[in-house]
């Protein structure tokens, strides 16, 4: 079974939570409950979505999303490279 949450979502949603609020708990359940059914419709009927999107378009969504991923990499190793440098010049 994949990893559906990482610990850095995990952090935020609780963090979210602790505001100590009914809404901010409402804001951080519901979305959870939302992905949650989709994750779930998205199991369920996996095979029926790869035979209607097709294998190209699978595989440009796949290559997007990887894109994607790169970038907020190197967003974040520049950011952190950034905040050492201002860390250590100081």
């Amino acid at each position: 079974m994949p990893i559906l949450a990482g610990p850095g979502t995990i952090a935020a949603a609780m963090n979210f939570a602790t505001v100590g609020g009914f809404y901010e708990v409402l804001i951080t359940i519901v979305p959870f409950f939302l992905l949650c059914a989709l994750t779930y419709t998205l199991f369920v009927f996996g095979e029926k979505f790869v035979k209607a999107l097709g294998h190209s378009v699978l595989n440009v969504l796949s290559r997007m999303m990887g894109l994607i991923l790169a970038v907020i990499g190197t967003q974040m190793l520049i950011e952190g490279l950034d905040q050492a440098y201002r860390a250590f010049a100081v």
